[in-house]
């Protein structure tokens, strides 16, 4: 190698030179910058330097010789120097100065909570420039101006009949609209509008007669799930952040004392579940005990919460509300998507139907009116006569129970997306869901039996993703406005009218289009007759297209997912049911004999079927290894540039857009 590479060597001791130089320099490096961290930067930065020292730094250079160091002067640190600060820099200072002149006293206030939500420059320059008269003139700018940051340039049709006979007219409102419509703030913005009204007036009184300010219960809002009640709290939020408003959320499933240290904070609007709520009444919480004077009164999603058997809590605190006759200010707002809907009477009835209908639509309504001391209150139905909204598009599948899992996975896999799938029942999202993760789906489970914080980080889980499932029962179908929700599968038909409207109203929201599939079996059949009469449905829904050729392939994948999670779900419920006698007889302190224990198998049967489904799983792996749609098209085509490009092999249609194409060819 000296003999054919001479070179070699002068190379070699070159680069172990240069490695050297570069280690003292990242030495000197580190030091620089650890002197310079030490200084407290904040948001100035290095402008410009004025040097005026330099100092030369001492090195150590043993181990190098004059020629090592031929090219090499030495290194300098600069000692000397100063920080200035850039001119189009800005700096957000915590005490604002005081404006000179006439300046407004609400406009400094919004400024001063603006700065505090650091809203950026941009964003408050183009809220100016934005029209938001369709709003009209009684509400308070502090709203506008939480409007105009939410991008709520007009309100809706719900908005824009319920507003202005709340504010000025002060009348109860008795309201029908279809999910998604906007009904939260066609209640919250008159309550927000007024309290405002009603807190500036007594802190003017308070401070001419110079006593302390109470803060006083102002308004109850009711709804029947959590999970509502949460998002009806961030809604109000969001349009009171400018006001000194606070609302407080009160309901089951969280720690009670975490509540009352809130409501001793005295929050102007509680939003509460019945449950709770009168469970910390009966407790004598004393903001709450107010609930006699509260000025305004919600119920939401109404027709659920009069339902017999449920929210016996409700009645007792209607009573409570009611029981104070002297409070003839309260102001109520009655609201729900199916608050109308009325179910096909018995055919031996001699009445018409139609005149039967509308009897029981007025005795409904007055039943409302009586139940929640209403005063004379504005009726606004908006609802078409099927309830829905106009951008929903309906279809269904008629298949066999058996199938309906593989009909699932291939709605996923076909048409990916945001998508929302109820159940009747939660063993049937707890199966569903162990099946759907053996195929890869990983699902999101929503239900009634799930520790609130597991719900509430699903959601945020849910709405992180494009193309997420939740498998919920009809515990989310109350409300709930969960953005960008493409597609609702009823896996299992509802059992009523107005849980299939609820349901299919968690998409096609806010003028969305969204998809509402129903997988309906032969048993499902009366239901889904009974649902379209009441829903004045003059024809079928239409068929859900459906690529047999795809389907076949999907079924197998379906088939292996279920075998296998019929055999682990046997064995763990037969270990679980020994589990649990076994544990009994512990307590006891008594001996239980094997005849009462389910047999499992011995070590080595155990075994075997334990090997029997690990090969299954691999089995099914490698299935889910191979794309399903990989078939379709095979090839590539030439660009401009002259290479072969491979397509993708599969563009997903909108699952919408493939219902409306089937729809116009028929």
């Amino acid at each position: 190698m000296r003999g054919k590479f001479p070179y070699l060597k002068d190379h070699l001791r070159e680069l172990v030179v240069f490695n050297r130089f570069l280690q003292t320099v990242i030495t000197l490096l580190n030091v620089t910058c650890a002197k310079l961290s030490a200084i407290h930067l904040h948001v100035v930065y290095l402008n410009t330097m004025k040097a005026q020292k330099w100092k030369t730094v001492p090195m150590d250079v043993s181990g190098f010789t004059a020629e090592d160091l031929e090219m090499f002067g030495g290194v300098e640190e600069l000692s000397d120097y100063e920080i200035v600060k850039s001119d189009n820099t800005k700096i957000k200072s915590k005490k604002r100065k005081k404006t000179k002149g006439g300046s407004n006293k609400k406009k400094s206030k919004k400024l001063k909570v603006q700065s505090t939500e650091e809203l950026s420059d941009n964003e408050t320059s183009d809220a100016e420039n934005i029209d938001m008269s369709a709003w009209g003139s009684s509400l308070h700018d502090s709203i506008i101006q939480a409007l105009k940051i939410l991008h709520f340039h007009k309100p809706t049709k719900i908005q824009e009949l319920t507003i202005p006979a709340a504010i000025r007219g002060n009348q109860d409102i008795l309201g029908a609209a279809e999910t998604g419509s906007g009904k939260t703030l066609a209640f919250g913005i008159p309550i927000v509008n007024r309290i405002i009204s009603i807190k500036e007036s007594k802190k003017q009184k308070a401070e001419e007669e110079n006593v302390e300010l109470s803060k006083p219960l102002y308004c109850v809002i009711l709804t029947p799930t959590r999970e509502l009640a949460i998002q009806i709290k961030n809604h109000l939020q969001a349009i009171c952040k400018f006001t000194d408003i606070t609302v407080a959320v009160v309901v089951g499933g969280m720690a009670a004392e975490k509540q009352k240290r809130i409501l001793k904070k005295c929050p102007e609007i509680v939003v509460a579940t019945p449950g709770r709520l009168w469970e910390l009444i009966e407790e004598g919480e004393s903001h709450v005990n107010q609930i006699s004077n509260v000025r305004y009164l919600v119920v939401d999603e109404t027709d659920r919460m009069v339902e017999k058997g449920h929210f016996a809590e409700l009645t007792q605190i209607l009573s409570k509300i009611n029981a104070n006759e002297s409070n003839r200010k309260r102001q109520t707002f009655v609201f729900s998507a199916t608050l109308t809907l009325i179910h096909d009477m018995p055919n031996r009835l001699t009445l018409k139907k139609r005149k039967a209908k509308q009897i029981q639509a007025q005795q409904k309504l007055e039943s409302f009116i009586n139940l929640f001391g209403m005063k004379n209150p504005k009726i606004i139905d908006i609802t078409n006569k099927t309830a829905v909204v106009e951008t929903l598009t309906e279809s269904q599948i008629m298949c066999s129970t058996e199938e309906k899992d593989s009909y699932l996975y291939y709605f996923f896999v076909m048409h990916p997306g945001r998508t929302l799938v109820f159940c009747n029942s939660i063993d049937c999202v707890r199966r569903l869901r162990n099946v759907l993760e053996l195929l890869d789906c990983h699902p999101l489970p929503l239900h009634a039996s799930m520790h609130q914080r597991q719900r509430l980080k699903n959601l945020e889980n849910f709405e992180k993703s494009q193309n997420a499932i939740l498998l919920a029962t009809d515990v989310a179908a109350r409300g709930l406005d969960i953005r960008g929700i493409e597609h609702v599968i009823h896996f299992q038909v509802p059992r009523t009218a107005e849980t299939y409207v609820h349901r299919s109203g968690r998409t096609a929201r806010a003028e969305n289009e969204g998809l509402s599939l129903l997988l309906i079996d032969p048993q499902d059949g009366v239901l889904y007759k009974k649902i379209s009469k009441t829903l004045n449905k003059e024809h079928a829904l239409p068929s859900f297209p459906v690529d047999h050729k795809v389907f076949k392939l999907v079924k197998e994948r379906v088939t292996m997912a279920r075998s296998i999670d019929k055999l682990e779900h046997r064995q763990n419920r037969l270990t679980a049911q020994n589990r649990w006698f076994q544990n009994a007889a512990k307590d006891m302190d008594v001996d239980i004999e094997d005849d009462l224990l389910n047999y499992v198998g011995d070590e080595q049967e155990r075994a075997a079927k334990s090997r029997e489904i690990n090969a299954m799983k691999k089995q099914l792996k490698a299935m889910l290894s191979k794309p399903i749609i990989s078939k379709i098209f095979t090839g590539s085509f030439p660009t401009k540039s002259g290479k072969l490009l491979s397509p993708s092999i599969y563009n997903p249609q909108k699952a919408v857009t493939v219902v409306q194409k089937n729809r116009k060819k028929k």
